[in-house]
């Protein structure tokens, strides 16, 4: 059983790879950050890369209160750096040595707020991002099965009629893969943010 569970989750993630979240890259330029504005989705990674200098990335909410979240490096030279962002809003962050002027600007969009998966099910599953439920339309049975972003099963529900409400109350903000089995055995996956 559990390596079918194992299996299932493995299939579900490399299926969403190309659903999945982007990663953006953002380098250090001389003394600008570049691009120095971009616009993501929730669960985007951007990774921060420094091509020379000695440099940081300083997005914290000491320096920007109004970030949603706290992101940054240490000041120090050849430097890698990643964040996913996991809120929506607008972020800014600083190079801490050049302050005055190389800064840039993250903004953070929620997910598309309704998904019509493209499987001929006419399956919606709304809203998105959720808050304490969410809905599944065109279904018509089935069972649900929802997943952390490491893995592990956190809801296992047959699917009762076509228009069905999926309660969350006690999953933590985060974002979710789902698997939905239809009664005609197709498979349907995505993912879906909780707020």
């Amino acid at each position: 059983m559990r390596i079918k569970n194992f299996t299932l989750v493995c299939s579900l993630l490399f299926s969403l790879i190309s659903t999945a979240q982007t990663n953006h890259t953002i380098s250090t330029s001389g003394m600008s950050f570049s691009p120095s504005e971009l616009t993501i989705e929730i669960g985007d990674t951007v990774t921060f890369i420094n091509t020379g200098g000695s440099h940081n990335v300083n997005g914290t909410q000491a320096t920007f209160p109004s970030n949603p979240e706290s992101f940054g490096n240490s000041v120090g030279s050849g430097w890698t750096y990643q964040h996913v962002f996991s809120i929506a809003g607008e972020y800014d962050f600083q190079c801490d040595p050049h302050a005055s002027f190389m800064n840039g600007k993250i903004t953070v969009q929620n997910a598309t707020s309704m998904q019509n998966l493209d499987s001929g099910s006419h399956l919606n599953i709304f809203p998105n991002p959720f808050q304490n439920s969410v809905s599944i339309q065109g279904c018509n049975g089935g069972k649900v099965f929802l997943y952390s972003v490491v893995g592990r099963l956190e809801l296992n529900e047959k699917i009762t009629n076509d228009s069905y409400k999926l309660t969350t109350n006690e999953l933590p903000s985060g974002i979710y893969l789902y698997q939905i089995t239809l009664a005609n055995k197709e498979t349907v996956s995505g993912k879906i943010v909780k707020k």
